[in-house]
């Protein structure tokens, strides 16, 4: 068994020696004059050659996502300092506004001790979705935030996820000394889950396909403007949605032949009725719809500011056709 053991570890030294990452390193190979490297292949971990055992082709090296990835190494990024500087300024201002809004609906009653509770009560749990929606969405616009002041697209992302996660566990810890709310602990793993999406999606493209959406009915603008005191938890008039475009399963021999319309989507949509943070939810219910959706970001447009602003119009749920199929079914030529 040792020498046996001995084979294997000198097997693998040589597969290390001669992989394209030592044949970068001119320094390292001028110890082994005589080791012949091959030239470096276009191999990814999850892309083998035909002859492998597994073939597996998740994530092509040809793929546009592996481009984009290409072109995020190869293009120099440099911190604006001017542009940094106006963003601390915008997003202050933002947060100090959200915060008086926030003491003002919210937290306007008395200070209470600190306290964890459950309180997704009153909106059948579908707060938990708002939640994951929200931080989702702060990752990705503070992302493309940080990317305009000049930080290169994969460290915006995390400044992005850290940003959506210091802010939304703010909130959490001023629920927790609210008197009609707690730290729930069920909204900050619904919290993390959505400000870390974007990194699953990064990780694991195909997921690219798999998006969360929001929609409102129109009638939501003029109460609001006349009580806004729920302005951010009116779900009664809110849609959350999970939607999935069907390029994720279809084969590469109709998405190349462009036989399907790549900008359209199926989606699983949820709302409540009769549910509010001030009557509770004894007589609410929830509804669930099917409707067609539209992929934003694979209209046309490839210039860098169109690619950011189709990403941030594909986080909201056009108009379209759909169908309620609970609690009973109902058809909508245009579902808000």
């Amino acid at each position: 068994m040792k020498i046996k053991s001995l084979l294997i570890i000198f097997v693998f030294v040589l597969l290390v020696l001669n992989s394209s990452s030592f044949a970068e390193n001119k320094n390292f190979l001028s110890v082994y004059p005589k080791l012949k490297l091959k030239e470096k292949s276009n191999f990814s971990i999850l892309e083998t050659t035909k002859s492998s055992k597994y073939n597996l082709k998740f994530f092509p090296s040809d793929s546009s996502v592996s481009k984009e990835r290409k072109k995020e190494t190869i293009k120099k990024y440099k911190v604006d300092p001017l542009r940094m500087t106006i963003l601390g300024v915008a997003g202050a201002g933002i947060l100090t506004s959200m915060h008086i809004y926030y003491s003002n609906t919210w937290w306007k009653d008395q200070r209470d001790y600190f306290k964890f509770a459950q309180d997704g009560y009153y909106a059948r749990n579908m707060d938990k979705i708002s939640h994951i929606y929200t931080a989702n969405f702060f990752t990705e616009a503070s992302a493309i935030a940080y990317e305009w002041a000049g930080v290169n697209p994969k460290k915006a992302l995390l400044y992005g996820a850290i940003t959506s996660i210091v802010y939304e566990t703010y909130i959490e810890i001023n629920d927790g000394f609210a008197p009609n709310w707690g730290f729930d602990w069920g909204d900050m793993g619904t919290n993390i889950f959505g400000a870390v999406y974007p990194f699953i999606q990064r990780e694991a493209p195909f997921l690219e396909n798999v998006n969360f959406k929001w929609s409102f009915k129109p009638e939501w603008i003029k109460k609001k403007a006349e009580n806004a005191d729920d302005l951010l938890d009116d779900y009664t008039n809110m849609t959350f949605w999970l939607s999935v475009n069907p390029e994720i399963v279809l084969p590469k021999s109709v998405t190349k032949a462009k036989l399907y319309p790549n900008f359209l989507a199926l989606a699983l949509g949820m709302s409540v009725k009769n549910a509010s943070h001030r009557t509770g939810s004894t007589y609410a219910y929830t509804e669930w719809f099917l409707s067609f959706d539209w992929d934003i970001r694979k209209l046309p447009g490839d210039s860098d500011f169109l690619k950011k602003l189709k990403k941030i119009l594909n986080f909201y749920h056009f108009p379209a056709p759909a169908v309620r199929v609970s609690p009973s079914g109902i058809w909508y030529g245009l579902y808000f």
